[in-house]
């Protein structure tokens, strides 16, 4: 049995404790030490003193990095991605597709089921979050107009089968025709549906949640903007407070004013960030191809070349939660909900991921107090110093 410490202020859902030790055995979390108790002898020690040890980051929308992006398909490029976030303090993502055609999509979730069975040495695929292609054409942002489609069960039950329980979200429009139908049929094989890319109205929202979606894509964007005489997708995400909220916090997404009222409308229970990182994240400014059209980078912000949609963002996870952290001092232990614990339930893996609680797994980030990572653990095992 291997016995592994790690020293620091150890955050967990409810405080921060200061000057402790994190007891591993055996890859999972067997005991949290504080100062004054005797330390156990162990096979190893990591003494990361002054720092925060956090759960390991999960985003559950992350599309791609360095190059690459989870829709190519190429198991290569999913170990760049895999290895780069890692670097960020994250230990398990969704790795998520853009709209594409059927033959490019049942290759990415084939080259995915197999990628993940066979690399422990990076941030872990949790699963695959299919963002499209049953989007509205009027707030498709960066999807390319060509590769939407009404919503096709058995399109989409081909999909679920090639591994089952892999796909772990599906965002779509709930007020296209077949929506409602194919959100009660994802929710009941466990898949965490979001509402998103959509024009829909409160009403269609409120059938949508009814019949099992809980989550919103990227808050404030691929929706339709307030209007105070007609509730919409944004009413519902702001008002309504069963439902949850994924926001892009790089502060170019959302203005930083806009997200300070998303905190006054969402409990801490209901608000997770995300990076939505896309291929150019960790390269220069330039062009890259996302969907099967341009997008261009310049000082880190990409855009759709055709339209100047913005198209996902540069910033990792771990960079999106400094910003909140920097502009409305968000505790640790908030933060580690937001980047951790809420992503693990909504994809239904808060009884293994998520927070640093006894028998879970070792997923393990130690950032500084500006949420820089010093090291990442998988299992235990460091893969990032």
């Amino acid at each position: 049995m291997s016995r592994i410490s790690i020293f620091g202020n150890i955050v967990t859902p409810q405080l921060v404790i200061e000057n402790s030790t994190l007891l591993i055995e055996d890859n999972r979390i067997a005991r949290i030490i504080e100062l004054k108790e005797p330390e156990p002898e162990v096979d190893t020690k990591y003494d990361f003193s002054g720092k925060y040890i956090y759960p390991g980051l999960i985003d559950l929308h992350l599309h791609g990095a360095l190059g690459q992006d989870a829709t190519d398909g190429d198991s290569n490029g999913l170990e760049e991605i895999a290895k780069h976030f890692a670097t960020c303090g994250v230990t398990g993502f969704l790795a998520t597709t853009v709209s594409e055609s059927y033959s490019r999509l049942k290759k990415a979730i084939k080259t995915v089921s197999i990628f993940k069975k066979d690399h422990i040495t990076a941030a872990q695929i949790l699963g695959i979050h299919l963002e499209g292609p049953y989007l509205s054409e009027g707030r498709r942002g960066a999807h390319n107009l060509k590769n939407l489609r009404m919503p096709d069960p058995l399109e989409m039950e081909e999909f679920l089968n090639i591994d089952p329980g892999l796909i772990k979200r599906v965002t779509l429009a709930p007020e296209l025709p077949g929506s409602l139908e194919l959100i009660e049929f994802l929710s009941k094989q466990g898949v965490c549906v979001s509402l998103g890319h959509s024009q829909a109205d409160q009403e269609t929202c409120n059938l949508a949640y009814r019949k099992g979606a809980r989550l919103v894509t990227h808050l404030f964007n691929g929706m339709d903007p307030l209007n105070h005489r007609k509730p919409n997708l944004l009413s519902f995400a702001l008002g309504f407070d069963d439902i949850t909220v994924e926001l892009i916090a790089d502060m170019i997404h959302v203005h930083p004013d806009i997200i300070k009222i998303a905190f006054k409308c969402k409990d801490e229970d209901h608000f997770i960030a995300v990076s939505d990182a896309v291929r150019p994240t960790g390269f220069k400014d330039g062009e890259y191809e996302f969907g099967g059209e341009l997008m261009i980078v310049e000082n880190g912000i990409a855009r759709m070349k055709s339209t100047m949609s913005l198209a996902g963002s540069t910033s990792p996870l771990n960079h999106c939660l400094a910003n909140l952290r920097a502009h409305f001092q968000i505790s640790h232990p908030r933060l580690a909900k937001i980047g951790s614990f809420i992503p693990a339930q909504l994809i239904g893996m808060d009884h293994q991921i998520g927070s640093l609680e006894i028998n879970k797994n070792a997923d393990i980030a130690i950032f500084d107090d500006e949420l820089n990572c010093h090291a990442t653990f998988i299992n235990g095992e460091q893969i990032f110093n």
